[in-house]
């Protein structure tokens, strides 16, 4: 007797892990017609970008904090939480045949994985950056193959699980039909559903801080705008992100500037087909959307001190995009 395939799905914390993972879900369940069950966080931001994806089966919201490292007390409620998804896995694992798990990568991925490996699941890890993240590299061993969409992340793994590493093209949410459009259309569109004003002969300068903003970024692009010669011909499509709360409305109408500022939206193929330059943080998501829509970037990647992999993806896309992406810093 023929079993259902089950895929679980593992993504969570920012639109650079969930977006690609929804991609990737849909194509396999095109494939398979199995049922999709998704795991993710339970912030507001994970919420949203799963909603109206009628395709998944179950959406499981799970609360996982970040590693605690030096900061101790944190290590109770980090372990609560981690025990806890364990069991839940465990729980949902036995209630399917023929398990799958495919992950992006994030702290959740790790107990999920285990489990799956303990049931003899299938697990496909999808590096997405050219950096592999601590969760993609603990979980190396165990997993059945691992895609990668850089060249050069073969690298950072093990010489024993060569022959599991696979490079695969990154999975975008756009196809070719999508860059086919009229511009007085898509103006009209725009002014119409978010109540703007944008015309024909301006220029259209996007800004793309990733789904939690960049303040930096944000920063930067308002010297930057101060200092412009010619803002009375620019129109300005600004994703700040949930972390700024600069009143940007105020500041572009201060500059007689129509604006279209926005935390957050899943779908933002209008804003890249009228774009004439886009300022840009260097997830790998966003990389590969420009570089699909051929849009002219600056790109200023993101560097703390306990990541620097936008860094080495910027690097990577700028050698293969010559003129067409230039790098750039604070």
């Amino acid at each position: 007797m023929k079993r259902n395939k089950t895929l679980f799905v593992v993504a969570s914390g920012s639109g650079g892990h969930i977006l690609p993972a929804l991609m990737l879900a849909k194509k396999w369940k095109e494939a398979n017609f199995g049922k999709v069950i998704f795991l993710t966080g339970t912030k507001n931001l994970d919420k949203n970008i799963l909603e109206n994806n009628n395709f998944i089966d179950q959406k499981i919201y799970l609360n996982l904090s970040k590693f605690p490292g030096q900061k101790i007390l944190g290590y109770p409620k980090f372990v609560y939480q981690l025990i806890y998804c364990f069991f839940k896995t465990i729980f949902l694992i036995k209630k399917y045949d023929s398990v799958s798990v495919i992950t992006t990568g994030g702290y959740l991925a790790i107990p999920v994985c285990f489990i799956a490996r303990i049931y003899k699941s299938e697990i496909i890890l999808h590096e997405l950056n050219v950096v592999p993240g601590k969760a993609i590299k603990f979980l190396q061993n165990i997993a059945t193959r691992i895609d990668i969409v850089f060249e050069e992340t073969k690298e950072y793994f093990g010489k024993k699980i060569q022959n599991k590493i696979f490079v695969k093209n990154y999975p975008l949410r756009y196809s070719q039909q999508d860059k086919v459009f009229d511009k007085d259309a898509l103006i009209l569109k725009i002014n119409n559903q978010d109540k703007v004003n944008f015309e024909l002969d301006k220029r259209t300068i996007l800004i793309l801080g990733g789904s939690q903003g960049s303040i930096s970024l944000n920063s930067y692009f308002n010297v930057w705008l101060e200092q412009e010669n010619n803002s009375n011909n620019i129109q300005v499509i600004h994703q700040t992100g949930t972390l700024d709360k600069t009143d940007w409305f105020s500041f572009y109408k201060r500059l007689n500037i129509p604006a279209i500022v926005f935390d957050y939206k899943q779908n933002i193929k209008d804003y890249y087909l009228l774009a004439d330059l886009v300022f840009a943080r260097a997830g790998a998501g966003t990389l590969f959307e420009l570089e699909f829509f051929g849009k002219k970037s600056f790109i200023f990647p993101l560097k703390t001190s306990y990541t620097s992999h936008q860094v080495y993806n910027a690097a990577s896309m700028v050698e293969r995009n010559l003129g067409l992406f230039e790098l750039k810093q604070f």
